[in-house]
């Protein structure tokens, strides 16, 4: 039930942001009330309702593509909504500045005494502000491509005057939140492990939501597999939400016959000595027991995934923590876990001048430090639906100095 509810909110809002723009704009436009005007805004608004609203009522939204003609139909819809919503964000400035211009515009014929002819500076302006829909639509469009075709390393130099000498130098390497399918294929998953092998990691860590369409599951551990070899200490794995949605007896049995080690609440030694080193790994910490109802998390269940997975951990050992939620933070700095690798926010995806405007997390993105220790949120290596603005895919590289 609160699935349908979700996505006849979407359609909804679709339809209102859609219709509210172009009311707004012919209100201030002669140009938008032409009915060839009118008809094509509606058409392109029903067609994006239809496929929005299909793509949502899939589990999870917008995972499986059939055909590369249903691809476009995909992205044509994201980038007219992704445009719709643009838009509707520029709708204040744009009524100001016309108020402003046309304030202008009067009082200058007012006060002239003679008669204007042609297109004055003003009539200019104002008519540029008529083109805002092209420039909304724009944005959304370069925000699609940048999100299909731009991936960086985010290299990190953490400073840590207690760690062990024989792990000084040591590196980490995070992949998170890749969704293969429809907007992440292996080709994408391949340019991310070049990255990071390229690097030489001592391990590599995968924080979760791995693969929205299980077609590609196998063959995407296949790559770590051939990967594993020339990683020193391994690749390891925690849960995510999308995970669960949609095939988690599938996922652990494919990740328990690969070379990638899945860590639920649990821990492994890594470097054996005085000081040993211990990745620990916790799970999605669920507030019902159905993981299919939603992505609501519990405080309980997440201490008691962090306890359960710290209990045989020496209390001398220098420990790593990796989940796929960044609550985990919370539980990393109060415990003094020198390092917290999460996931699963994407970093909002959109970011205008260093904000996420999708911010709905204590820990939403980035390098964080707290009482002397480490903890940070990946911007995610894939998505689930592509758009980014300002917050590009990444793989990240955590090199640990003492």
């Amino acid at each position: 039930m609160r699935f349908i509810y979700t996505v006849t909110v979407i359609v909804l809002l679709t339809t209102f942001i859609s219709w509210l723009n172009h009311r707004l704009l012919s209100r201030l436009f002669p140009f938008y009330r032409a009915k060839i005007i009118k008809y094509g805004y509606s058409l392109m608004t029903l067609i994006t309702i239809f496929v929005v609203g299909y793509g949502f009522a899939k589990r999870p939204p917008f995972s499986t593509i059939e055909n590369q003609v249903d691809h476009y139909w995909a992205y044509g819809a994201l980038d007219w909504l992704f445009g719709q919503l643009i838009l509707f964000s520029f709708q204040p400035l744009i009524y100001v500045a016309h108020r402003f211009i046309r304030g202008k515009t009067q009082a200058a014929v007012k006060n002239s005494n003679s008669s204007t002819t042609g297109m004055t500076r003003r009539d200019f302006l104002h008519n540029t502000l008529a083109v805002a829909p092209v420039v909304a639509i724009g944005i959304s469009t370069n925000g699609i491509y940048e999100a299909q075709t731009n991936m960086i390393l985010q290299r990190y130099s953490l400073s840590m005057p207690d760690l062990p000498s024989n792990l000084n130098g040591f590196k980490i390497g995070q992949i998170s939140d890749t969704h293969l399918g429809p907007y992440f294929d292996l080709s994408k998953l391949d340019t991310a492990i070049k990255l990071l092998a390229q690097e030489k990691p001592d391990i590599v860590v995968i924080t979760g939501d791995f693969a929205d369409d299980l077609n590609l599951l196998k063959p995407a551990i296949d790559r770590f597999n051939k990967l594993e070899p020339s990683i020193p200490h391994g690749i390891y794995f925690c849960l995510g939400n999308h995970d669960y949605f949609r095939d988690i007896t599938m996922v652990r049995a494919e990740l328990n016959k690969s070379r990638i080690k899945n860590l639920e609440n649990e821990s492994i030694l890594l470097v054996p000595g005085e000081r040993p080193f211990y990745l620990l790994g916790v799970e999605y910490p669920w507030a019902s027991n159905n993981a299919q109802s939603g992505i609501n998390v519990s405080v309980s269940r997440r201490q008691q995934n962090f306890a359960a997975a710290n209990q045989n951990v020496p209390s001398n050992a220098f420990k790593v923590l990796i989940a796929h939620h960044p609550d985990a933070l919370i539980d990393g700095f109060a415990a003094q876990i020198p390092l917290t690798i999460t996931g699963h926010t994407h970093g909002g995806q959109v970011v205008i001048g260093g904000k996420s405007l999708l911010s709905n997390y204590a820990y939403m993105r980035g390098l964080y430090q707290e009482n002397g220790v480490y903890g940070y949120v990946s911007s995610g290596t894939g998505h689930w639906f592509p758009l980014r603005i300002g917050c590009p895919a990444e793989v990240s590289l955590f090199t640990l100095q003492g």
